[in-house]
């Protein structure tokens, strides 16, 4: 078999791949509430592992100019998506963050400031109106879910600042729970 047809089919394959993943990524990204094409854009440039300009994603996904702009400033405010610029062009590109843990990292500090942390807020609020020696069934039914949520948004709040909350905290909980290419974790008791 010649070199030229063992690298076409390698490329086909690369490119069939890059698709699958990127189609995925989207589908599975809008079950966790997450626009489908911020995460195909951050898909395509994480796999292919290349800084990309906006004319190549817009052609790539089949998606307007706003539409990439719009989604690409997004993933620049969650921090897993940086813009570059190339020495002596003047045209913007932009690459994804090579590292999934660090990735995986943003997005859980960026969802919980932009959802966690205002539910909490919210709850709070809820409470703050329910009168002080309100006795009905109805305000202690209320009074008590909502402190049952509040517990668990703080105990969200507790685990995030034990294990998320700085890279420090981050890389010792990796330590303690992933598993080493011999075998379970290092640090597991």
């Amino acid at each position: 078999m010649s070199k030229s047809f063992e690298n076409s089919n390698e490329t086909e394959s690369i490119g069939a791949a890059q698709s699958l993943f990127i189609l995925e990524w989207g589908r599975m990204s809008s079950s966790w509430g997450i626009n489908r094409t911020m995460a195909q854009i951050h898909a395509l440039l994480f796999v292919t592992g290349r800084a990309l300009g906006v004319d190549e994603i817009m052609s790539a996904l089949q998606i307007s100019r706003g539409n990439a702009s719009m989604n690409l400033r997004e993933l620049m405010d969650w921090g897993i998506v940086r813009r570059f610029r190339k020495p002596g062009d003047r045209k913007d590109t932009y690459v994804s963050d090579s590292d999934a843990w660090r990735m995986f990292l943003r997005v859980a500090r960026a969802k919980k400031r932009r959802e966690l942390d205002p539910t909490a807020e919210a709850i709070r609020e809820c409470l703050g109106k329910l009168p002080a020696h309100a006795q009905s069934e109805g305000a202690q039914i209320l009074k008590e879910r909502l402190n049952d949520l509040l517990d668990v948004f703080r105990t969200l709040d507790l685990i995030y600042e034990h294990a998320l909350a700085t890279d420090e905290a981050f890389e010792q909980t990796l330590r303690l729970f992933r598993p080493t290419p011999d075998g379970p974790a290092t640090d597991a008791p």
